[in-house]
């Protein structure tokens, strides 16, 4: 990716400009929904619309006949509820936010890429649509809603209507002021709220339509921890495409964003997240307290904002749903729209993410580490295999990478060096220029281990999970890219391999790990075929793979072969070791299964694999819950257990359950012969014991 060819640093005239003549410059911002000046609504007429639906006034005296509380009380209730969600935006609050939030961003930030072809597109286009338009960025960090309020306001775009959580809400003063920028407000779970239910679906499908501004919400629903997509949530996309079949918006444009962060602000709290130390919970104090990040200039790097294709709608509702629902009201879109719609966001977060240097420097060093942790792993070294893999993501898979394609040694030594900057809390060269690790954990203080999440895991465990999580999460983004590959590395033994077996062996991960790696869901074998062919192709022209006849065996690029490989691992080990636990549930334990006491001794089990085999779970990032949540997702998913609802428990079907260890158990892996936890002294910064744990 050529640098100035996209993308623009929008902090570029920001440092040279006046922040408080900028902010309050004269504005008329461009509204993306063309309406007629009678139907936009203003917060008032909004929340007295959705107070006079039909739904919303069925459930108010559904609510009172079955509760015997009189009518008046629950409209009181209801209108105390849309008081509670609706947005109330205010420009000359956003100006003022404007002034703090380009100071920091220039502090914290060295540049702020976004692509301003796109942009530009974008905002043309809403001139002369009467569409609605929704932006979907990707969720890596709280600072996502607030860098794309930024940037529509730098460019002169209206800001949107937010949705957010009501953890945000309940924080003083932030919490209004959040408002005033356009937020509005959802309850975590209502499913079983009737009310609120209602009242939430008509505010959503008012905005829609009467609202001049775009709607923006995370369709992953929260952060990801992992730094890699996760799968779609389908509650609040499924009404906004309801509102299409009421006929008042021609169309609903979806504009998927993918924000990328060479150090997201949350990056520790990430990881001791992972490994079930709860999350701090958000205030107004804690806020101020986490401004200590603005004391380094530029400590968080680059930012890379990237925008897809538009999404229309209309593709997939068409007219015949719309008869449907004049002719029964209570008509729903088909989920098989609203999932497919889902993953064509999705799958354009992960084709327009930006890979950074630190995403290739962590996927090197962390293989380093499994392979030749006693091997020093210096500058020299690095800078080969780094020219050497940017150039196959880039030429190979077509990822997009920052920076410009050169063999100038001095220009990718400068690459490396200036992407190490923002990660000295993390990664150092020590003075023989030796790629060392700086050990992050510090011993937590009264830490209330009821509250933790998993397994209270051991000091001695904690010092070589923190960072060796860390430097996971940082190659995690290549996974955009690498999936598909990285399972057919799973399947190809020393011997060789029979092609269909392969393709086999491809079709188990691929349904086991669908829901890890926020893959669409293929029942159609002959279109996993074609992605399985596309993907060995790739291998076999890096001489990863050759075939002979029928059977594939494994080339002579056994580097690129076992970096692939050894991504894989954690994963599948997970996987292995939870059906193991399942099996043996009653034979270990007297205790009911449930979702908690799997996760717990899971974590427990793995932290004894750790340091005790060689065979399973050797690298730290086996220790994160996430991997055992979506482990357990991916197995209800597919039957092999059920959940039981009049004990809240669960069974698992033993056939299923022998047959997938069975075939997990064939899988030809090569775990590294290195054991992590002792290969880990000798890559540790020995300097680094001051840092502390900002939890």
């Amino acid at each position: 990716m050529e640098r100035n060819t996209k993308f623009v640093d929008m902090l570029e005239d920001r440092r040279r400009d006046c922040d408080f003549l900028w902010a309050t410059r004269p504005m008329d911002p461009a509204l993306p929904h063309m309406l007629p000046p009678d139907s936009v609504y203003d917060r008032e007429r909004i929340m007295q619309a959705v107070l006079q639906d039909k739904q919303v006034k069925a459930a108010i005296d559904t609510i009172a006949k079955t509760t015997g509380v009189g009518v008046k009380d629950v409209e009181n209730n209801a209108r105390a509820m849309i008081n509670e969600m609706a947005s109330k935006a205010d420009l000359a609050t956003v100006r003022w936010i404007g002034i703090f939030i380009t100071k920091a961003m220039k502090r914290m930030f060295s540049q702020i890429y976004i692509n301003e072809i796109m942009l530009s597109n974008l905002k043309k286009e809403t001139q002369i649509s009467q569409a609605q338009y929704i932006y979907v960025p990707s969720h890596r960090s709280y600072l996502d809603f607030i860098l794309l309020s930024y940037i529509l306001f730098s460019y002169d775009m209206a800001l949107p209507n937010i949705a957010a959580g009501m953890d945000f809400y309940n924080m003083k003063i932030v919490g209004e002021l959040l408002r005033k920028t356009g937020a509005f407000y959802i309850r975590r779970s209502f499913s079983n709220d009737l009310l609120y239910k209602q009242i939430f679906r008509s505010y959503v499908n008012t905005i829609v339509s009467h609202s001049d501004r775009a709607i923006e919400f995370f369709i992953e629903g929260t952060r990801s921890r992992s730094q890699k997509s996760t799968i779609p949530k389908y509650g609040l996309l499924s009404i906004i495409i309801e509102s299409l079949l009421q006929g008042d918006v021609p169309d609903i444009y979806f504009v998927p964003m993918s924000i990328n962060y060479e150090r997201p602000p949350e990056e520790l709290l990430f990881v001791y997240e992972m490994l079930g130390v709860p999350k701090p919970k958000e205030s107004t104090a804690r806020l101020f307290r986490s401004l200590s990040i603005l004391q380094k200039p530029f400590s968080h790097g680059r930012i890379f904002f990237n925008i897809g294709e538009p999404i229309s709608a209309n593709q997939f509702v068409d007219k015949a749903y719309r008869q449907k629902k004049i002719l029964q009201p209570s008509f729903k879109i088909p989920s098989s729209v609203v999932e497919n719609i889902a993953y064509l966001i999705i799958e354009s977060h992960k084709k327009n993410t930006v890979l950074m240097p630190i995403n290739i420097i962590a996927l090197l060093f962390n293989e380093k580490i499994q392979t030749k942790p006693k091997e020093p792993y210096t500058l020299d070294l690095l800078i080969q295999d780094y020219q050497w893999f940017k150039s196959f993501v880039i030429k190979s898979l077509k990822a997009l990478m920052y920076g410009t394609e050169t063999t100038d040694n001095d220009m990718i030594k400068q690459e490396i060096l200036e992407s190490l900057k923002p990660h000295d809390e993390l990664i150092v060269l020590d003075s023989s220029n030796t790629l060392k690790i700086k050990q992050r954990h510090k011993r937590m203080k009264q830490l209330n281990y009821s509250n933790i999440k998993g397994y209270p895991l051991s000091e001695q465990t904690l010092q070589i999970a923190v960072p060796a999580i860390n430097i996971a999460i940082y190659s995690n983004p290549t996974l955009a890219f690498l999936t598909e590959i990285v399972f057919i590395t799973a399947t190809i033994g020393e011997n060789g391999i029979e092609t269909e077996v392969a393709l086999e062996r491809y079709e188990l991960l691929r349904r086991l790990f669908s829901t890890e790696f926020a893959m669409r869901p293929i029942e159609d074998k002959a279109l996993i075929k074609i992605e399985w062919e596309k993907s060995l192709n790739v291998l076999i022209s890096q001489n990863c793979l050759h075939t002979v006849n029928d059977l594939i065996f494994i080339g002579n690029n056994t580097k690129l072969f076992s970096i692939l490989h050894n991504i894989i691992l954690p994963f599948i080990d997970v996987m292995y070791v939870t059906c193991i636990l399942l099996s043996e549930w009653t034979e270990r334990t007297s205790v009911e299964l449930t979702d908690r006491t799997i996760l717990v001794e899971t974590q427990k089990e793995v932290e004894r694999l750790i340091f005790e085999t060689k065979d399973r779970c050797q690298h730290p990032y086996c220790l994160s819950l996430d991997l055992y949540n979506i482990a357990w997702s991916s197995l209800l998913s597919q039957g092999i257990i059920a959940y039981q609802k009049y004990t809240n428990t669960y069974r698992t079907d033993k056939v299923k359950l022998t047959y997938l260890i069975g075939a997990l158990l064939e899988l030809p892996l090569r775990h590294p012969t290195e054991i992590y936890v002792d290969a880990f002294p000798s890559i540790i910064s020995t300097s680094s014991m001051d840092v502390q744990a900002k939890l």
